[in-house]
């Protein structure tokens, strides 16, 4: 799916909303919070319904997956973001549910993955909603973010359609995400509705 992108970034920045973000820019927040609603065009900055929390960052917080689900288990909704090492490529998901447990697949249908190819030209996005909702998302102890056949292994280790399961294969369509890769730090964000 091309998501639709139709808003200018603004000239002058949004004083009432700043994100504590060293891979993204305040002005991409009313695009992420259309994407969770999924809306036909970006919220205008003073009318998005969620606040963005930093919950987690790589560089901060340790690169491993430990400390991730020390920050981010159990806190609801979230939306992560990760830039591709040596690129300016970033790729992304929003999880609905939580992180928690070490549990195996939850069931959602209101996940996605996002991959910008140019994260200065918000034009380069793609975004795919989860097809197969029993594979949308898995929380395990020894694994950062895991949603389909999308994975993050580990500390550094990133993989996209990394399984024969035709199940969790199909569970989110490819849309450019490269199959493998490193990062160079990610960032992991609570969404609450206002």
């Amino acid at each position: 799916m091309k998501p639709k992108i139709n808003v200018a970034p603004s000239r002058k920045p949004n004083l009432k909303f700043i994100l504590d973000s060293s891979l993204i820019e305040s002005n991409r927040v009313p695009l992420f919070a259309s994407w969770i609603d999924r809306k036909d065009s970006s919220y205008n900055k003073n009318d998005i319904p969620y606040e963005f929390k930093l919950l987690y960052r790589s560089d901060r917080d340790g690169f491993n997956s430990k400390s991730f689900h020390i920050n981010c288990d159990n806190k609801g909704a979230t939306i992560w973001i990760a830039k591709i090492k040596g690129t300016t490529q970033l790729v992304g998901g929003y999880n609905p549910l939580d992180w928690g447990g070490d549990s195996g697949w939850k069931r959602t249908t209101d996940s996605f993955l996002f991959y910008i190819t140019d994260a200065k030209d918000i034009s380069t996005a793609k975004l795919s909603y989860v097809n197969n909702a029993d594979y949308a998302i898995s929380c395990l102890d020894n694994r950062g973010p895991k949603m389909g056949n999308f994975r993050c292994d580990g500390t550094n280790d990133w993989k996209f359609c990394f399984t024969n399961d035709v199940n969790v294969k199909l569970a989110y369509p490819k849309i450019g995400i490269p199959e493998s890769f490193m990062v160079e730090s990610y960032e992991v964000f609570q969404v609450v509705k206002k």
